[in-house]
C-alpha cells in the first residue's frame, strides 16, 4: 500500500466512479481498477461491493478512507514543509463582500509586504458558495461566516462581528415595526441573510418581498432610500455615511457572527498558512 494507491482509492469514493476518478487523476480506468484490486489483496478485505457495473464502498472501505485522509494530509504537509521554505505561487482567495470591504484591505496590505512571491486572486460571494468552492478545490481559503461542521474543512475564527439591523432613519423603532416587511439583503447562501430571516421569524415578522443586492454599498443606499430593512456587520458601517440610517441591535444569538478562515485540511500550503497567520495578526490589533 503506497501513496498512489490511497490517492486512487480516495478519488474513486469522491467521484463515485472509476472512469471519473481516472479522468481526474489523468489515468486510464484499467489502472484505477488494478490499484483498487491491489489494495484489496494486500488488506485481504473488500473495499467496494460490485453490482451492475457500480461500486459501492463497504464499511471496511469507509474505515480505510479515514486513515487515507490522515496519511495523505500528512504526506502533503511534509512536502509543503520541507520543499517550500517561502510562500510562493497562486493563492486563490474568497471572501464575503462585507469582509472584503472592511477587513481584507489591512490583511492584504500586510500580506503583500511580507510575501512578494505570492500572487493573490480574489472573488467575493456569499458564505456557502465560497465554502463549496473550497470543498470542490476551486479556492484555497475563504473568509466566511457559519461554516458547516464538515470533517474536510479547517476553520479558524478570525474576526468577531456584531450584526445590526439597518432601516431608514424615519422608520419607527423595531418594537413598532409593521408585521410585514421588505428584506434588503445579499443573495441566497449568505449567512447574514439567513440570520435576518431568523430574526424575522423570532419576532413574528413576515417577509413580503426580498430584494437581492450583491453590493453592500448599493444595499445600504437602498435602505436609506426607504426600500426595506437589512442586516450588516457594525464594522461595515464605519465605511459609510450613516446619517440616513436607523441602526438597531438584535438578539445576541443572532448578532454574534464570527468570521472564519476556511480551507481544506488536505490542501496544505505555505501560502495558505501564511495568509491565515497574517490575518490573525491583523485581527489581534482590531
Amino acid at each position: 500500500m503506497d501513496i498512489a494507491d490511497l490517492t486512487v482509492f480516495k478519488a474513486v469514493i469522491e467521484h463515485d466512479s472509476v472512469s471519473r476518478a481516472a479522468e481526474s487523476l489523468h489515468r486510464v480506468p484499467s489502472n484505477v481498477t488494478a490499484r483498487i484490486k491491489k489494495l484489496e489483496q494486500e488488506l485481504n478485505v473488500e473495499l467496494f461491493l460490485r453490482t451492475n457495473n457500480r461500486l459501492t464502498v463497504t464499511s471496511a472501505g469507509l474505515r480505510l478512507l479515514d486513515y487515507a485522509n490522515q496519511i495523505l494530509q500528512l504526506h502533503k504537509s511534509a512536502i509543503a514543509e520541507l520543499t517550500q521554505k517561502e510562500p510562493s505561487g497562486l493563492l486563490r482567495l474568497g471572501s464575503m463582500e462585507s469582509s472584503a470591504a472592511s477587513r481584507l484591505p489591512d490583511i492584504l496590505s500586510a500580506f503583500h509586504q511580507h510575501y512578494h512571491a505570492v500572487q493573490v486572486e480574489l472573488i467575493t460571494r456569499a458564505s456557502m458558495p465560497l465554502i463549496e468552492k473550497v470543498i470542490d478545490g476551486e479556492l484555497d481559503v475563504v473568509m466566511a461566516a457559519d461554516p458547516p461542521d464538515d470533517p474536510r474543512l479547517h476553520c479558524v475564527a478570525c474576526f468577531d462581528e456584531e450584526l445590526v439591523l439597518i432601516m431608514p432613519a424615519d422608520w419607527p423603532d423595531i418594537d413598532e415595526l409593521p408585521t410585514s416587511l421588505t428584506m434588503v439583503g445579499y443573495q441566497k447562501g449568505c449567512s447574514y441573510r439567513h440570520r435576518l430571516e431568523t430574526w424575522f421569524k423570532k419576532h413574528g415578522h413576515t417577509c413580503e418581498k426580498v430584494i437581492e443586492i450583491p453590493s453592500h454599498f448599493t444595499m445600504i443606499g437602498c435602505v436609506i432610500a426607504g426600500m426595506g430593512i437589512g442586516m450588516v456587520p457594525r464594522s461595515l458601517l464605519t465605511l459609510h455615511q450613516t446619517s440616513g440610517l436607523k441602526i438597531a441591535p438584535v438578539d445576541s444569538d443572532i448578532a454574534n457572527a464570527p468570521t472564519y478562515l476556511v480551507s481544506r485540511k488536505d490542501n496544505p500550503s505555505s501560502a495558505i498558512q501564511a495568509f491565515i497567520s497574517c490575518s490573525m495578526e491583523v485581527a489581534a490589533t482590531v
